[in-house]
């Protein structure tokens, strides 16, 4: 909540102001894209002569016809595979075979205060125990995603960072050996941490 110096409040107004900031409007769900890997791809692809067989994007699901029209239009159709949907059996096992998995966060739509929103899919992937690129602004996800040892957090609007960390890893495959999860934050994040400590708090009520 914004700090208004004279602006009396009551005991519950600072609570009634910061839920109304952090509403659902507040979250720009639009950042949460893999176009930012599509414009570094096809630099790649431009100025380093990039290949298909040095890297593969995978997507799945129920992708927007607005990304697969962006695929034709950069012309990355060898590099970035869209598939449809997929049990979540067949989910856990691709994302198993990935190198890297990619995890684009929304971004705070309000200035009074940072992304609170934290995916589930992150602790999934935590728990897959594979390296994770990590696409957000400073954010409570962000803060989870670098602790557990397992990610790299780059801004979705630094097209160079990601462009330059792409081509580091196809020159260098084994970097990503250097992301070993933290167990003792996996801990704490585990569901049954998580179930303990609502139970400690329904027990004090």
């Amino acid at each position: 909540m914004q700090h208004h110096p004279k602006r009396k409040h009551t005991r519950w107004q600072w609570l009634m102001n910061w839920v109304w900031t952090y509403r659902p409007e507040s979250i720009d769900a639009s950042t949460r894209s893999p176009m930012p890997v599509f414009f570094a791809l096809e630099k790649l692809k431009r100025e380093s002569n990039l290949k298909a067989d040095q890297i593969q994007f995978h997507l799945w699901g129920e992708i927007d016809s607005y990304y697969k029209k962006a695929v034709l239009d950069l012309d990355l159709e060898d590099y970035v595979l869209i598939s449809g949907y997929k049990s979540k059996q067949e989910t856990l096992k691709e994302l198993r075979s990935m190198d890297l998995l990619f995890l684009p966060l929304e971004k705070s739509n309000s200035p009074l205060h940072r992304n609170l929103f934290i995916p589930c899919k992150l602790f999934e992937y935590i728990g897959l125990n594979r390296p994770i690129l990590g696409l957000c602004e400073d954010s409570e996800a962000k803060e989870i995603l670098e602790a557990s040892g397992l990610g790299i957090n780059i801004h979705p609007e630094n097209e160079n960072e990601l462009m330059n960390f792409l081509q580091q890893l196809i020159s260098n495959p084994d970097l990503l050996k250097g992301f070993v999860r933290n167990e003792q934050i996996v801990a704490q994040y585990s569901v049954q941490n998580a179930t303990r400590k609502l139970v400690d708090i329904f027990n004090k009520i």
